[in-house]
């Protein structure tokens, strides 16, 4: 009589229990996920530090302060230091990232204030129209890339990177000309209707 040799122990059921510990895949976040994150708070206040790059001089300007958003309403971005300012801006005073030659400080501010304003309200529909949109992480570590799709855009703006959790937290602007705007947005909560800008 032949003997039967020991039974070795099957490794499907420890593999299926570990398969079903993984995360599925299904529920990767895309960009609605992240518009109805966004979406969730309609008015926040923080703060800003900024560096602005400029390539052509080889050096850095650094300012920080405050702002505080309302959505389809405005943002009011309050410089402290090195110098005080105040810049508001609305829908109407932003309303679009103008594809002309015109290259000016003040219509460079108005395109990344018409970014902020469509970013912080999540208006993904509005940017597509002018950039490749890719999104990478989750609902607590997110990172979207804009690429310029016309020629005129790539000629001001090569790239721009964002990266946050519950709000946006950090913005990189690479311009053609080699400048790099980086803003870090921080201490952010929700805005209380009692509170003035």
């Amino acid at each position: 009589m032949r003997e039967r040799s020991p039974r070795r122990p099957s490794l499907a059921r420890p593999m299926a229990v570990l398969l079903l510990l993984l995360p599925l895949p299904a529920l990767a976040f895309d960009l609605n996920d992240l518009q109805a994150q966004l979406g969730q708070t309609k008015a926040i206040e923080g703060q800003f530090e900024q560096q602005r790059y400029l390539a052509d001089l080889d050096t850095s300007l650094d300012s920080r302060g405050h702002f505080t958003y309302r959505r389809g309403e405005r943002v009011v971005w309050v410089l402290e230091a090195p110098v005080k300012d105040r810049l508001v801006f609305t829908p109407d005073s932003a309303s679009v990232i103008d594809e002309s030659a015109n290259a000016s400080n003040d219509r460079r501010r108005d395109q990344v204030a018409a970014l902020f304003l469509r970013l912080l309200g999540g208006d993904w529909q509005a940017l597509a129209e002018r950039f490749e949109i890719a999104i990478d992480g989750d609902v607590d570590d997110w990172r979207v890339t804009l690429t310029p799709k016309s020629a005129a855009l790539r000629e001001r703006i090569t790239g721009i990177e964002l990266q946050g959790g519950r709000y946006l937290e950090f913005l990189t602007l690479h311009a053609a000309n080699d400048d790099v705007l980086e803003v870090r947005l921080f201490d952010q909560h929700p805005l209380s209707d009692s509170n003035a800008d």
